[in-house]
């Protein structure tokens, strides 16, 4: 199963960088990989559908690094689309394009900040947690175990989410996005 994961999760990548080489607009290539992400998510979901983890190790591992790689990069694609959207227009004063993404960079710092235990477990690959963050629980409509996050691209079975794959997911899309987010600032501040 591992290798299948992989795999899928390798050919999204190779798609991703296509979409690069075919379209010309940054717009057009973000929604050319939005889509990308969107339908190997859906392709992996069919993987997963209804099999069980063979160890809490392979659930972990599944919970911790393959769900997170997909639905981190799913949200990664949402912020820079909303970015593309809302960006000032081209020919904008270069004063009110590096406030805009000035401000980004404070959303994204912001929610790192607001998540700084588990942004820290997660940077360090700490491990000592998993079995808390990232297996399933047994009764899913137990209120004693508190969903930490969710986002949008989360799914609704149980079956496919652990208490904290979707706080994992954002945070890694937050990371992408701070290292993004400053490439703009130097690319405008350059000017």
């Amino acid at each position: 199963m591992r290798e299948q994961y992989r795999q899928l999760y390798e050919k999204m990548l190779v798609e991703m960088e296509d979409c690069g080489k075919r379209y010309a607009t940054e717009k057009e290539q973000i929604e050319c990989c939005f889509q990308t992400c969107e339908r190997n998510w859906n392709a992996l979901l069919q993987l997963l559908d209804h099999r069980q983890f063979r160890t809490i190790n392979d659930e972990i591992w599944f919970f911790k690094t393959v769900k997170p790689a997909f639905t981190g990069m799913l949200e990664y694609f949402a912020l820079v689309y909303k970015a593309a959207l809302f960006h000032p227009e081209s020919g904008s004063d270069v004063q009110e394009i590096s406030n805009f993404w000035r401000k980004e960079l404070r959303h994204a710092e912001k929610f790192l900040e607001e998540n700084e235990q588990f942004y820290h477990y997660y940077k360090t690959g700490r491990t000592e947690m998993d079995e808390v963050y990232f297996v399933r629980t047994v009764h899913p409509q137990d209120p004693s175990v508190p969903v930490a996050y969710r986002s949008h691209h989360g799914t609704i079975s149980f079956h496919n989410n652990s208490s904290h794959d979707g706080l994992f997911a954002a945070i890694q899309a937050r990371d992408k996005y701070l290292s993004y987010v400053k490439r703009k600032i130097q690319t405008v501040e350059s000017q």
